[in-house]
């Protein structure tokens, strides 16, 4: 027998052009006794909300409005709080070097260009693109305030609690259509004539 062999499709991969990515937290919280009642979910959703949410953590920048309660723990009583164990899902930007980011250049100064995402308001991250980085580039020069560019993460920083986190990173140049300047690559390549004797 013939062992028939399937045929392999690979899917494609939805490309998401965004800086968020989804993550598991788990973080053991403290909620006065006082507080606790019947409606348990809800105080820990709005606990979360006000300490973690538009906030730098650990694993990076939480988006706000983004966090969901998986699950959690039977409280602990320790004093006059209860402890518990909760494991939420959220929206987390970490840029990795390497990545490439929307931006807009807010400020243009001799030191380069300092941009934010273009994508989310308000944005997560601050974007410095040095101009000792890009002295032989004529594409940084044609750069204003308000210009849409993309922008290779070199390093990034943040410090807990921060609104945003800070990034160095290149320009990376648009390639070049040559259907927008009036060429085409077929009209440029020269015709090749065979002529018999």
């Amino acid at each position: 027998m013939e062992a028939l062999a399937k045929p392999r499709y690979k899917k494609k991969q939805q490309v998401e052009n965004n800086i968020y990515t989804r993550s598991l937290i788990t973080r053991s919280i403290s909620i006065p006794i006082v507080s606790v009642g019947k409606n348990i979910q809800e105080t820990i959703e709005k606990y979360v909300s006000l300490n973690y949410e538009g906030k730098c953590v650990v694993e990076g920048f939480i988006k706000p409005n983004s966090c969901k309660i998986v699950t959690h723990s039977s409280g602990l009583i320790r004093g006059t709080n209860i402890v518990f164990e909760v494991v939420f899902e959220c929206q987390i930007c970490c840029p990795v070097e390497g990545m490439l980011i929307q931006c807009i250049a807010k400020n243009i100064t001799k030191a380069g260009i300092r941009a934010e995402s273009s994508d989310e308001t308000p944005s997560p991250i601050v974007v410095f693109v040095t101009r000792d980085h890009h002295y032989m580039m004529q594409y940084f020069s044609t750069i204003e305030e308000g210009s849409k560019f993309t922008a290779r993460v070199i390093g990034q920083r943040f410090e807990l609690n921060d609104k945003y986190v800070s990034i160095i990173a290149e320009l990376v140049e648009p390639k070049k259509d040559y259907s927008t300047m009036g060429m085409n690559k077929e009209m440029s390549k020269p015709k090749l004539v065979i002529e018999d004797d």
